[in-house]
């Protein structure tokens, strides 16, 4: 069995950390909407769609353009008995296969505000 070190981590970490400046670059340079990104210890990449700023057209439309521009795969959206709806797509970055990660959305309703 293969055991995952502390240093595999961190490796996988900076990739991800890499690959991010260039994301930054890259969405900058193409009009994409600033995301709050996360590196997670798998080196994981998740980028989240500001929750608090915007209509539901707005958030819908930054999950959509940075989900097209990784070429990421959507999950099924689903909306809960609070109306809120979830948005997921994962995706692997072309300038690295080793570096994957998610965009993530929450949409309200527009008369509601997040509680949690």
């Amino acid at each position: 069995m293969f055991e995952t070190t502390s240093r595999d981590r961190h490796l996988r970490q900076q990739r991800s950390q890499q690959a991010l400046g260039v994301l930054l670059e890259h969405g900058y340079e193409q009009g994409l909407p600033a995301l709050t990104w996360t590196v997670a210890v798998t080196g994981a990449l998740v980028g989240d769609v500001d929750t608090l700023n915007g209509t539901q057209a707005e958030k819908r439309a930054a999950f959509d353009a940075w989900v097209d521009y990784l070429g990421g795969n959507r999950w099924q959206e689903y909306t809960n008995v609070a109306g809120r709806t979830h948005l997921h797509a994962q995706f692997t970055w072309a300038g690295d296969e080793r570096v994957r990660g998610a965009i993530r959305a929450d949409i309200w309703p527009d008369d509601e505000t997040p509680t949690s």
